[in-house]
This record gives C-alpha cells, structure tokens and sequence, in this order.
C-alpha cells in the first residue's frame, strides 16, 4: 500500500456512511458503519512511515503539530475533507504503535425534529439567559444536537455566538447571528480563560464544547448569571449525575453557595442516548429532559437530589420527560426494540 493516501479511506467512508474509522500501524484499516465495527475482506494494511505520512497529511503538513503529539503521545484536532466533510480526530499510541480514530461530522446541521428531540427542546431555542446542559458518554450525539440548537438559533435571531471548542467541529456559517469560533491551543489557551475573556467579547450566547473542570464550570455559571446564554456538554448519564458532577467539581466548603449558584443559573438539562433500529441500520435518540422548576430548584438548595427524578414524572406534560417513557413510547411505535435499551433501566424496574 505504498500509494495509499488519506482521500480513498475518506471517500469509502463516506459513501458508505461510517461514523468511525479506526487506523493503527500494520493492522487493517476499520470502519464503523450502522453501528457495526469491521475490517475489510482486502484489508488496507499500513506500515510505520505511511501512518506518519497520513497523519501529518491530517495535520494539514503543520510539522509542529506532529512534534507536540509524538512528544505528548495524543493529540485531538480536526480535519476537513476536500469535499467539506468534517471530521474529528483523535491520534494516540498503543503498545509503541501510532493509532488514530476519525469520527465523521455531519457537515450540515440537521432539524431539531429531524433529530427527533423532545418537542420542548424548540423552546431553548428562544432562552436569552441561563445554563443549558446537553449530556451523555462521546457517541451519543451530543455534538449533532448541540449544532442543530445552535444553527436554529443562527436562522432566527441576530445574536453574537462565540464558540469554543476543542477542536473545533463544525464550521458555522453566519445567517441573522455572527459567529466566532474559537479553538484550544490555537486561539486560546483553555476553555476557562476563553470564557473569562468572552465577558469583553460583547457575547449573546456562549457555546462550551466541554465542561471539564471547576475552573471552566465557575466560569460558565458566571457568565449565566451575568444574563448571557451558556450552552455546554458534561460527559454524565442523566440529569442527577449531572448536578452530582458539577458540585463535586468544588471543595466541601464550598458546595453548598455552589448549589444555591447552580439551581439559579441552570435552566435545562439534555440528556441522550441512541438505540439501534430494528433493522441495526440507523439509530434512534432517546432522551430525558429536565426543566428547572421551582421544585427542583429547592431540592437542588436541600442536595435532595434523589427525588429529582419523581419530579421529572410529575411534570411530564410541563415541559420534561424521562428517558424511559421516551423510550417506551419509541418502542410502542416499533422505531426500536425494547430489549436494546431495557437494561438501561433496570434500577427503575
């Protein structure tokens, strides 16, 4: 495979529609398609130099990149193909080996209902203040929905959206709003300095790509309670986990200002999860969807987080929904089976 070059692995997988291709020296190059990861019959094999050569093709020749990943050993960055398709990747060592995952990037946003989200997320859409929080492990679409809230949002307002991310995924281009993206590492230093310094940037809405710890987390409740917009991932399962995880970000002492900070800033939490088809061809999302009421806000001051999901069933026809009922309704439509996401929910059996 002396002539392989990134273009052929790119072109396969996007006609075939992988979400991920998995590329390690003298191993066969794999793709991830409907869900199913898988080499191919005529495996393309590739030797140490040609890994090198394909990874410095995806740093776009910047030998400086190269260097700080072959002395850091991982690297995130992103890579757009020459037909506009994005991708996400992440280069690594394993055993000695050079590795790297691509993950394929939906160059344009989807719909908000051709996501199938909750019908109430139209409604953060039109939020002018306040956290919202999109949540779930890497592979459950996060990005995809994030984007589409984004993008409706660009249609329909004229708003100053700064973007960071780390890489940057998605190129938006401006509609009403105005964008600037900006990127770890080579636009700013840390998503918590950047959101220190969109407080002078004359900000609407704030996209964090990741809350990753107290100093980033201060700053986006911050910049909430200040009257601005903040839109950010945590890689947590389900609202509870969620506060859990942004409280104990901070020391004991502080905690419990954190929470009473907290149930005033936040505004949703977002959380999903995608269920193969029937068929495994696609996948479906399903997702619970917390609104801050003000019962909710007082279990969050009381750290009586347990009986937030009683609360979640309550207010079911007000704007939340739990996971399950979305699922189970999926279900009653036959758009998934009831055995690929039951032990999900075996606490709740």
């Amino acid at each position: 495979m002396a002539n392989l070059t990134i273009a052929p692995i790119l072109e396969y997988a996007i006609k075939n529609e992988a979400s991920d291709i998995h590329i390690s020296e003298w191993e066969a190059i794999a793709f991830r398609i409907n869900w199913h990861l898988g080499k191919l019959q005529q495996a393309w094999v590739i030797d140490n130099s040609k890994v090198k050569e394909i990874l410095i093709e995806l740093m776009n020749n910047d030998k400086d990149m190269a260097k700080a990943f072959l002395d850091g050993k991982d690297a995130d960055f992103a890579y757009i193909y020459t037909d506009g398709t994005p991708f996400r990747v992440n280069a690594f060592f394993k055993l000695g080996k050079i590795a790297f995952v691509m993950r394929r990037i939906a160059w344009s946003p989807k719909k908000i209902e051709e996501l199938g989200l909750p019908k109430w997320v139209e409604k953060f859409t039109k939020a002018m203040q306040g956290l919202i929080l999109v949540t779930w492990p890497t592979g459950s679409g996060k990005s995809t929905s994030m984007v589409s809230i984004l993008d409706t949002i660009n249609e329909n307002r004229r708003e100053h959206i700064i973007t960071i991310e780390d890489p940057v995924e998605f190129i938006f281009k401006d509609k009403n709003s105005i964008f600037s993206q900006r990127e770890i590492g080579r636009d700013t230093k840390g998503f918590a300095s950047a959101l220190r310094a969109a407080m002078r940037e004359d900000p609407d809405i704030v996209m964090v790509g990741e809350m990753r710890d107290k100093e980033t987390v201060e700053a986006a409740m911050e910049l909430a309670e200040t009257g601005h917009l903040v839109i950010s991932t945590l890689h947590t399962s389900g609202s509870v986990q969620t506060i859990t995880r942004i409280v104990n970000f901070f020391p004991p002492e502080l905690q419990h200002s954190v929470r009473y900070k907290l149930a005033d800033t936040l505004f949703w939490v977002l959380s999903q999860r995608l269920i193969p088809t029937p068929d495994k061809k696609a996948r479906k999302g399903i997702y619970e969807l917390m609104f801050m009421t003000p019962g909710i806000k007082n279990l969050i001051r009381a750290w009586d987080f347990a009986q937030i999901p009683n609360n979640i069933e309550m207010w079911m026809s007000e704007w939340m929904v739990s996971m399950k009922t979305y699922a189970d309704k999926l279900a009653e439509t036959w758009e998934i089976n009831t055995e690929d996401y039951i032990n999900y929910f075996q606490d709740e059996m």
